[in-house]
């Protein structure tokens, strides 16, 4: 079985291969138990591989082949046992359907795995996009 540190490179592929428009590698990189979790960039949540599946259907077809890649940041991470995290700013520049240029995308990311019977997986995503720091108020609902 590899390492976290052998299975993050095909995790980053599967990131980039997500923005080109195509969710198969990113799919078989996530647990697909009934704890998995994702709290995405375009918003709300969802939990259970039955939920998830078209999350990432959805989200992925979201994108154009484009060439798209990804240079990751990683600013913090770490190996525990079965459990490993790490904590990103993942910064690429995409072609969303429907629009002619492509645009930079930064996303600020924190991932928390889990090593399962067929190596290790993606337990949960949490990603929002990367912004200057704002007043308090304007993160408050009215």
């Amino acid at each position: 079985m590899k390492t976290f540190a052998e299975f993050l490179p095909r995790f980053e592929q599967g990131i980039e291969r997500f923005l080109n428009g195509d969710a198969t590698l990113w799919k078989s990189n996530v647990s697909h138990d009934v704890d998995g979790t994702i709290m995405g960039a375009w918003g709300d949540f969802e939990k259970s591989w039955v939920e998830l599946e078209p999350r990432y259907d959805w989200a992925a077809a979201r994108f154009e082949e484009s060439g798209a890649t990804v240079l990751f940041q990683y600013l913090s991470s770490g190996v525990s046992g079965d459990l490993a995290y790490t904590v990103a700013i993942e910064r690429s520049t995409v072609r969303i359907v429907g629009q002619q240029e492509p645009a930079a995308m930064s996303l600020r990311v924190t991932h928390l795995f889990r090593k399962e019977q067929d190596g290790w997986k993606l337990l949960h995503r949490h990603a929002d996009p990367l912004m200057s720091k704002t007043a308090p108020a304007d993160v408050l609902s009215a």
